[in-house]
């Protein structure tokens, strides 16, 4: 009959797993499959002669962890954790279970057990929760975005409906260009949201093309009046010249979209909304302002974070989740730009967006 220690070797040599026994008298290992050196660089010897070296290659923030589950084994008591070592720089994530070995009078003598690099296994868990947390945002940036443009076709559709009781026709084609033109804008954004590029990685695909800012500025912002949304004026101040930049059309879209939408639910009727746009250096800038209620100081703080307690009621009682300023802010990182706000309450609120002229 084959003995334990013959049959643990055994196993040892063909597993994948690391296999060990550790003295605690003797301070040594026991055994030690050789599945060991495959996560931890250490020469052999050097574990022989000082095995509480291991503990240098835990990581800081695991090592409470590590002291906690050692305790658990004096007692008696099997452990069980998933902690990450690091030599130079190679980080492995290693899981491990570890039994207490007892003597006739109950005394733990030795600790046994079996350890495994979960590198894999962690960095997918990882992904998918990435992924997940892509997902809910992708969610929320559609459910959000579409709102401008389905309140313009509503608008219009109020109106149309109006005009053909009142037998009036000369407005209807303006009114079936402007329903046309949310309908692509909403299919671009969700087709943009779901391209493959977007579903097969969790960064978010940025596809830039050399577009004329101002002309941008100018679609979004007639698309707008001719709805008959905006009761505020809507004022452009744009170079004579073209602002042609590398930009990702959609995206942008959105950031106005998104501006815009919030300006109308904080401005009143009589307000005025006005958007600059003008070269400095090697930037484009753009300044979004507004002459609304503005921001309060105590929410200006958190104003671009997601999920942060910034929603409030617009003048209509339009409801808001504080989202559409978060997306925002992300969208104009991603096309390498950045965003600030200047407000005041009951003075209005201006956005400055710089952009990138070059790539």
């Amino acid at each position: 009959m084959m003995s334990d220690s013959n049959t643990i070797e055994q196993i040892g040599r063909q597993s994948n797993k690391v296999l060990f026994q550790y003295s605690l008298s003797q301070q040594r290992f026991e055994y030690l499959s050789k599945a060991f050196y495959d996560i931890w660089t250490l020469d052999k010897h050097e574990v022989e002669k000082e095995p509480l070296r291991l503990l240098d290659t835990v990581e800081e923030e695991d090592r409470p962890a590590v002291l906690r589950c050692w305790h658990k084994l004096l007692k008696g008591d099997q452990v069980e954790e998933t902690i990450s070592v690091k030599q130079g720089k190679r980080q492995r994530f290693v899981h491990y279970d570890v039994y207490p070995i007892q003597d006739k009078n109950g005394t733990v003598v030795a600790l046994a057990g079996m350890a495994e690099d979960v590198t894999k296994q962690r960095e997918f868990l990882d992904y998918l929760a990435e992924f997940g947390q892509r997902k809910n945002s992708v969610l929320e940036m559609v459910s959000h975005d579409l709102r401008g443009p389905l309140a313009v076709v509503k608008s219009v559709a109020g109106l149309l409906r109006k005009d053909w009781q009142d037998q009036r026709h000369e407005d209807i084609n303006t009114y079936t260009d402007i329903i046309e033109k949310a309908c692509v804008s909403c299919t671009d954004l969700i087709n943009d949201l779901l391209n493959e590029e977007h579903l097969r990685s969790t960064e978010t695909y940025v596809n830039k093309t050399r577009v004329d800012l101002n002309e941008q500025i100018r679609n979004v912002a007639e698309f707008y009046r001719k709805g008959k949304v905006v009761k505020q004026s809507i004022v452009l101040d744009l170079p004579d010249e073209p602002l042609v930049m590398p930009l990702d059309q959609i995206k942008f879209s959105q950031v106005l979209n998104n501006l815009i939408s919030n300006s109308i639910k904080f401005t009143p009727p009589q307000g005025h909304i006005s958007i600059r746009a003008y070269l400095e250096g090697e930037e484009v800038v753009v300044e979004h302002q507004d002459d609304g209620i503005g921001i309060p100081a105590h929410m200006q703080a958190g104003l671009f974070e997601r999920h942060k307690n910034v929603g409030r009621r617009g003048l209509n009682g339009e409801e808001s989740r504080g989202l559409g300023l978060s997306i925002v802010y992300d969208l104009v990182k991603l096309q390498g730009g950045r965003i600030s706000v200047h407000s005041k309450e009951h003075e209005g609120t201006s956005f400055t967006i710089r952009l990138p002229l070059l790539e």
